[in-house]
């Protein structure tokens, strides 16, 4: 049964802080793979190959669905739509 984030139990708030967290880092490996800035006279990124980033990618899209799955299952909330 959908809470509100005052009746969320410890176990609950933590699950959500992990799919957060999940979540964030899955979003920092995808930039780093695909944002990084040259650093003028000394370094040049190079594409990463395209194992790499279609694991990042797939993680990226799992911990958005975690993330999704427990606003849903603990706070009945639904994602907005693009």
């Amino acid at each position: 049964m959908p809470s509100t984030p005052e009746e969320l139990t410890q176990e609950e708030r933590r699950q959500l802080r992990r799919a957060h967290e999940r979540l964030r880092t899955a979003t920092q490996e995808v930039q780093a793979l695909v944002a990084t800035d040259p650093i003028k006279n000394r370094w040049e990124p190079e594409p990463a190959p395209p194992e790499i980033l279609g694991a990042a990618r797939r993680e990226l899209q799992t911990a958005w669905e975690e993330l999704t799955r427990s606003y849903r299952e603990l706070l009945g909330w639904e994602p907005p739509t693009t």
